[in-house]
Order: structure tokens, then C-alpha cells, then sequence
């Protein structure tokens, strides 16, 4: 059974021989391992830890990543810098903006043309084993407020909703052509849409239910349904507190939940397992929070296995991290999880 194969029927709960696992991790992370086992290079490294996943991702070919100052940028033009690979807004640049004027006439929005999309087809079919996900990473709501600041968003959405609905219209219209080429280009090689945008914090959603209603659902079912016209599965990267709006992204097609934060409110496995086992798949849950930073490798093992058995009567479960792993988890930590990853996901 390829990689492929595994992921598909895992994630439609038919019988595989064992639970999918994936990796995610920032770059250092990625060099550490790779002295660890000895191999050359990022794709030797998924192999060696028995990953089922790819991810290619287009070039950007738009205008430099780099503003005037020169520092790094997305490609909204919000100045970042962080920790490692993570970069955090520096600025808002539409945080003065009050018009849909002002709005129309920021220099630095990108355009879908702004991709190698051929690069990007070739790059999907360089794995024709292996679970490859793609499409656009839509995060739209998130990307609001880090243009206008988040505070000032939320705000908007009470004080002046015509100027929050218009700039997200050209932050999803933009993601929404985005993925339809991506689609067009290389649909064949890709077996799910992939998207992510945070809608919870640690103790709960970031919204009520009626604010969700109005400037998240319709903005985030037209990037779900992109990839629903091209027949492919949804996977939906929210961190934090999202099980108040689990019913509502599986209303709209959502297939796979990732990365289960378990240790925020409402987002324990057992809990998550019996209410949508056998309807909704899940990817993650090994604890980034505590047990990979805190633990021991017997604590991670222990959890691997405690995973394994929460998910097993119901299928559609990839073994993975709560988050992406960080450079400040042990390392022997990390290979604990991938080791007990490899002994426990057999079924």
C-alpha cells in the first residue's frame, strides 16, 4: 500500500494496515534531524520518519518580499520578524485606513499571477506515492488582522462592517483564484485541499457565533469549495479552542480537522473521538504544549499510544504534532514520537 493509497482510505474509513503519520516543523528542526539520522536532505528525512505527506508550495515571482526599510515581508507587504521561521507583524499597513477608497489604493496587494504555477505542477508530480496537499493556505481572517491590527479588526466588525466585508473580499478573492489555478495546473497530483486560519484561543472561540456567521463562513465555504468543485478532500488547520465551529466546518464539507491543540478548551482526543469518530477525520493531537516540550520519551510514547487506541475503533486518524515543532523541544523527544509513530500505528 503507497502513501497515497494509506491516506485516502484512512481518510475515508475504509481498512488500512496502519494509521497515516505526518511531520511539521520549522527549519532548525528540520537540520537537527537530519544530522540525528545521518541523511541528506528534507525528503530523505520524511522518509526515514515514515511521513505519508507532501507539501509543495508555487514560488512567488510577485514583487520583492522586502520593504522599504528592508525587512522581511509576506505577500500582503505586512513586515514580519520572529523566532526561528515564525515571523510576527512588525506594523499594520491598513491600520489608518477608514474608507474603501484608502483601501482600493494600498500598493501592495497581490495578484493570483503573482505564482509559478507551472513550477508548482511540477513539484506535485514529483510524488505520485505519496498524499499530496494542496490549494491555497486561506488564511483570510487572520491576514485581516494582521493588515489592520487585530484589535482594530474586531472593532471593524461591530463600528464599520462594510469596511471589514470589503477587505476581506479582496484578501479571499485573491486566495479564492489563487487555488482554483493551483488546481487547474496540477488538480491531478493533489488529493487534498489544504487551508488554515485560526478561529479560537486557548480558552475558547475567538468570536460569537454570529460574528462567525457573518465574516468567516461565507469567506472561508468559498475557499472549502474550490476544492470540493476539483473533488478533493478538506483539511482545515485551526489552532487553539475551534470545537464550537466542528459541526459548523463539517455542515460545510469539511473532512479533516488539524492540528488538535488538546490542551485548549473543549479539544480533548476522548471527547473530540466520541462526539465526530467515524465522521470526521482528525490530524495531530501529540501535545507541542506540554508533553513534547516537558515530558519525557517514555511521557510521548506513552501519548503516541494513548492516541492510537482513543482513535482506533473509528479510523481516519494521522499521527502528528499539536503544532509545528519548535527547535526548543528535546530532540530525543521528537524522535521518541516518530519512533513510537512507526510501533503503535499498526492496526
Amino acid at each position: 500500500m503507497t502513501s497515497k493509497e494509506r491516506v485516502l482510505k484512512n481518510y475515508t474509513f475504509q481498512p488500512v494496515d496502519r494509521f497515516t503519520i505526518d511531520f511539521c516543523a520549522e527549519s532548525k528542526v528540520y537540520e537537527l534531524l537530519r544530522n540525528y539520522y545521518g541523511v541528506p536532505d528534507d525528503l530523505a528525512l520524511m522518509e526515514r520518519l515514515h511521513v505519508d505527506f507532501r507539501y509543495p508550495k508555487p514560488n512567488w515571482i510577485g514583487f520583492p518580499l522586502i520593504d522599504e526599510q528592508g525587512r522581511r515581508t509576506d505577500y500582503f507587504g505586512i513586515p514580519r520578524a520572529g523566532v526561528g521561521d515564525f515571523g510576527y507583524p512588525l506594523e499594520h499597513p491598513l491600520a489608518h485606513v477608514n474608507s474603501v477608497a484608502e483601501l482600493d489604493a494600498y500598493p501592495k496587494w497581490p495578484s493570483p499571477d503573482m505564482w509559478d504555477y507551472e513550477q508548482y505542477a511540477e513539484d506535485c508530480a514529483r510524488f505520485e506515492d505519496y498524499a499530496v496537499l494542496g490549494g491555497v493556505w486561506g488564511w483570510f481572517f487572520e491576514a485581516a488582522c494582521d493588515l489592520v491590527g487585530m484589535e482594530r479588526f474586531f472593532l471593524l466588525m461591530y463600528d464599520n462592517p462594510r469596511l471589514a466585508h470589503a477587505i476581506l473580499e479582496r484578501i479571499v478573492s485573491f486566495m479564492e483564484r489563487t487555488s482554483e489555478i493551483m488546481f487547474q495546473k496540477a488538480g491531478r497530483y493533489i488529493d487534498i485541499c489544504f487551508t488554515g486560519d485560526d478561529y479560537g484561543f486557548q480558552s475558547g472561540p475567538m468570536m460569537s457565533p454570529a460574528m462567525f456567521e457573518e465574516f468567516v463562513r461565507p469567506y472561508l465555504q468559498r475557499i472549502y469549495d474550490v476544492g470540493r468543485r476539483h473533488g478533493k478532500l478538506i483539511m482545515h488547520h485551526s489552532c487553539g479552542s475551534v470545537a464550537r465551529w466542528i459541526p459548523t466546518l463539517m455542515e460545510m464539507g469539511l473532512n479533516i480537522l488539524e492540528p488538535i491543540q488538546v490542551r485548549a478548551a473543549g479539544m480533548d482526543p476522548r471527547r473530540l473521538a466520541e462526539q465526530y469518530g467515524g465522521r470526521l477525520c482528525f490530524h495531530g493531537s501529540i501535545d507541542t504544549q506540554y508533553t513534547l516540550p516537558f515530558g519525557t520519551p517514555e511521557d510521548v510514547r506513552r501519548e503516541v499510544r494513548e492516541r492510537v487506541e482513543t482513535f482506533r475503533p473509528y479510523g481516519g486518524f494521522t499521527i502528528a504534532p499539536s503544532q509545528h515543532l519548535l527547535a526548543d523541544i528535546p530532540l530525543e523527544n521528537i524522535v521518541a514520537m516518530y519512533e513510537a509513530a512507526w510501533e503503535y500505528a499498526w492496526l
